[in-house]
């Protein structure tokens, strides 16, 4: 029996190096029109920032998934890249998550703020705070770093913090002052009370791996125009009060589809 000889074109190691680099390219491209961030769960500050996001990225195409995880664990998935990024963090993160990459200009920005049940004293600075048993919510990192050596203490979330503080566990809490807010305002809390002044205010900035450093440039531009524009003003204020209006009436926060600030 003969054996058949099948003639291949010469250029067919071009085609296929061809194709396989138009197959990279296109799956890039789909790559690139979604991306995942994480925030921690149930706060003002972060849903604020989450419909910031997800207008700006929208503008250049992308769509977002936004997955809720407590703080800590968050930041490590976005520094592994597992995730593409975080959707807000405090000024400085990437000094020790090394693969994180700020975006300017600030999307948002919190008050750390100071909330007792029976202590009553003037806040002024972190040494005011001292004398006092403190609580804060684990990964919230401007608390953490600013409580290092005094006698403070991380919980998982605001009601188990909340409740602490009642049950005399807690001396004081620092908090985003929205958070604070929020969540006394969810769990029908009246005695506890806000001092003043806050604490300290923090600008927070977007963070994206830097698997996606291409993209800085693209969506600071639009960060920059949402501030420029006074858009970013306008988005915080409106998601403010659709958030603590729901509050009142013991509605859901709302993330899950965003609808509510339509």
């Amino acid at each position: 029996m003969a054996t058949k000889i099948i003639y291949f074109p010469r250029n067919l190691s071009a085609l296929i190096l061809a194709a396989v680099l138009h197959s990279a390219l296109i799956g890039g491209a789909q790559a690139q029109t979604k991306l995942v961030f994480v925030t921690p769960p149930n706060t003002i500050d972060t849903v604020t920032s989450e419909v910031i996001t997800r207008k700006a990225y929208k503008r250049i195409g992308i769509d977002v998934q936004i997955k809720k995880f407590p703080g800590e664990r968050a930041l490590r998935l976005a520094n592994s890249g597992k995730v593409d990024g975080e959707v807000q963090r405090i000024n400085g993160i990437a000094a020790k998550y090394h693969n994180l990459i700020q975006i300017n200009p600030a999307i948002n920005y919190i008050q750390g703020t100071v909330f007792s049940l029976a202590k009553t004293f003037k806040v002024d600075g972190w040494e005011s705070l001292r004398p006092y048993r403190i609580g804060y919510i684990r990964g919230i990192k401007f608390a953490e770093n600013n409580t290092v050596n005094m006698d403070s203490r991380a919980v998982s979330d605001y009601k188990t913090m909340f409740q602490m503080l009642r049950k005399d566990r807690f001396d004081i809490i620092v908090s985003p002052r929205l958070n604070g807010l929020y969540q006394m305002k969810q769990l029908g809390i009246k005695q506890i009370k806000e001092l003043n002044p806050a604490i300290m205010r923090f600008d927070l900035f977007h963070y994206l791996n830097n698997k996606h450093a291409a993209l800085v440039p693209k969506i600071s531009a639009v960060f920059k125009k949402m501030k420029a524009d006074g858009e970013l003003t306008k988005i915080r204020s409106h998601v403010i009060a659709v958030l603590m209006k729901r509050a009142e009436q013991k509605l859901p926060i709302c993330d899950t589809d965003y609808k509510c600030f339509d």
